[in-house]
């Protein structure tokens, strides 16, 4: 049952870093929330409404807290669980709208400042530049595949072409290359599991009257495209994708959306162009809705709107994480933290306490994204694990001999950050 719970002026509500799944609604006074911007490294401090709603994010997926909340003046909040939250507000309309649009614009924030520190140059003049930008990048990394689809997509979306023959010529050589790439064995790529609560969204769209919404993709394909207008959402029911960005005439991956998760559903909500490039990775079916559904098909399903919320905070987390690990400048240190990154989502079978060795799906070319490293460079750091015995690099797999090794590298990275900063202060 929800708890009324007072708080003193200058008394700590909750601590950046602790775990707990609790979810406050600020009942009367002032509460102020307060946690440090990852790339600059400054203070950062935010007054909560009467009314309002904190601590969501991080309970809903249970992670730590990123913020410190503290009483500004005696107040009252009102405390409770998620699934109290869940059976209070679920179905509220405005409530999960209102959340939604909140989070997507945290995430947002996130994006941009992941772009800043990598750079972004690409400010494409008209959409055309933007796709055509996309299809060179595509065919610079061997993804011929996709340079082909993007290619067909910019012909058959923009009648007037600017660049038509530049654009003609590429599609031409695509073909070529993606032909004698398809005689190749192609990489596989198994389908993830999904939680509870996706298997249940996944066990609602599988029913009949979903049947005509579903659109089958094949590995490569370009789903949905940066620079273009936003008409429509999807829900992956099988496979996945690949979320991607073009970041200084490369094509710089985000994260994957796995069965029983949304996407595209972001530009919808602020009604804005595309903000990233959607890829199939291997065959892929999903549900594609138009703007129209959205209100139908989330916002007034209780149990699809839990479940969007929540991948959202799951969004934010990660993209925390993953701007975290970019800020690292020590290379060694960076790959590192982008090891543990993986432990963490992928939970290795048989990995125990005294058994600190950890596999990891993934290859060089993973490492390089996740990194942002060139592969050149990528490979020139494995391969100094490699010569110390730290690590063992297979074609879809790496061996991490003592995971604890790595996170002793990370840990010993920030705590002389933190040193160096008590340096600067005296």
């Amino acid at each position: 049952m929800p708890k009324v719970m007072s708080y003193k002026a200058g008394s700590i509500i909750f601590f950046a870093g602790d775990k707990d799944d609790r979810i406050f609604i600020l009942h009367n006074g002032k509460v102020e929330l307060s946690a440090v911007d990852i790339v600059s490294e400054l203070e950062i401090k935010e007054q909560v409404k009467q009314g309002d709603f904190f601590g969501v994010k991080n309970a809903l997926i249970k992670e730590q807290r990123t913020d410190t909340a503290r009483a500004v003046t005696d107040c009252q909040v009102i405390a409770l669980t998620p699934q109290e939250f869940e059976k209070s507000f679920s179905a509220n309309r405005e409530v999960m709208l209102k959340m939604l649009t909140s989070f997507n614009r945290s995430l947002r924030s996130l994006h941009y400042s992941t772009e800043t520190l990598l750079k972004k140059r690409d400010t494409a003049a008209t959409r055309e530049d933007g796709m055509f930008a996309i299809a060179k990048a595509y065919f610079n990394s061997e993804r011929y595949f996709s340079a082909v689809y993007q290619c067909e997509k910019l012909l058959r979306d923009i009648h007037e072409l600017a660049n038509k023959d530049a654009i003609t010529e590429l599609l031409g050589e695509a073909r070529v290359k993606a032909s004698s790439q398809a005689e190749m064995e192609l990489k596989s790529h198994s389908s993830a599991s999904s939680s509870d609560d996706e298997s249940k969204t996944i066990k609602q769209f599988s029913l009949p009257v979903f049947d005509r919404f579903t659109k089958k993709y094949s590995d490569g394909d370009v789903i949905i495209s940066e620079f273009t207008k936003s008409k429509s959402f999807y829900f992956v029911k099988s496979g996945e994708v690949a979320v991607e960005k073009l970041i200084n005439g490369n094509m710089k991956r985000y994260g994957i959306v796995k069965p029983g998760e949304i996407f595209g559903e972001m530009e919808l909500l602020e009604e804005s162009t595309r903000q990233a490039t959607v890829v199939a990775r291997g065959s892929v079916s999903c549900l594609k809705f138009n703007k129209d559904n959205f209100n139908s098909v989330v916002v007034n399903n209780p149990i699809i709107a839990m479940n969007m919320l929540r991948l959202v905070c799951k969004r934010i987390f990660e993209q925390r994480r993953d701007l975290k690990i970019l800020c690292i400048k020590d290379w060694s240190v960076r790959i590192a933290d982008v090891f543990l990154k993986y432990v963490e989502v992928q939970k290795p079978v048989g990995a125990d306490e005294e058994d600190q060795k950890r596999t990891i799906s993934c290859t060089i070319d993973d490492i390089s994204q996740d990194a942002n490293l060139c592969l050149n460079d990528t490979r020139d750091e494995l391969n100094k694990y490699v010569s110390r015995n730290k690590i063992a690099i297979y074609d879809d797999r790496i061996v991490i001999k003592n995971i604890m090794d790595m996170k002793r590298t990370v840990d010993s990275y920030y705590a002389n950050k933190e040193e160096e900063k008590k340096g600067q202060k005296k």
